[in-house]
């Protein structure tokens, strides 16, 4: 998803957030509580089979637009794309569910979370 194809505006607008928009741990921390706080789990399509496009345009037309929620993979997206225009280093991960298991359970990796990108060689 790149910052040309993505609605900051109409995000930050369905996330009711009016605040700054620079890239600090301020602005961070207030984004994903109200993305948190204003877009809910859903997995309903997922569920009946009807699938979940992760296009920009397509997440913007059910979260943001049609004001529904989505399941991890779309969340995930969505928050990102908001976080790359708004000017973080952010990358998308996949991650394995172990819960309610040992912690050292190999499962498949069915979840997406972000975290900071980092250039190669950094530490």
């Amino acid at each position: 998803m790149s910052g040309r194809d993505f609605d900051l505006d109409g995000y930050l607008t369905r996330i009711g957030h009016g605040g700054r928009r620079e890239p600090t741990l301020a602005v961070l921390r207030a984004i994903v509580a109200a993305h948190s706080a204003t877009i809910p789990f859903e997995n309903i399509d997922v569920f009946t089979r009807r699938g979940a496009p992760l296009e920009a345009s397509e997440l913007q037309r059910k979260m943001v637009l049609a004001r529904r929620g989505g399941y991890c993979f779309e969340q995930n997206s969505l928050l990102r794309a908001a976080l790359l225009a708004l000017g973080f280093a952010v990358t998308g991960l996949m991650a394995r569910v172990v819960r309610g298991m040992d912690a050292e359970a190999i499962t498949q990796r069915t979840h997406m979370m972000l975290g900071r990108r980092v250039r190669p060689g950094a530490v």
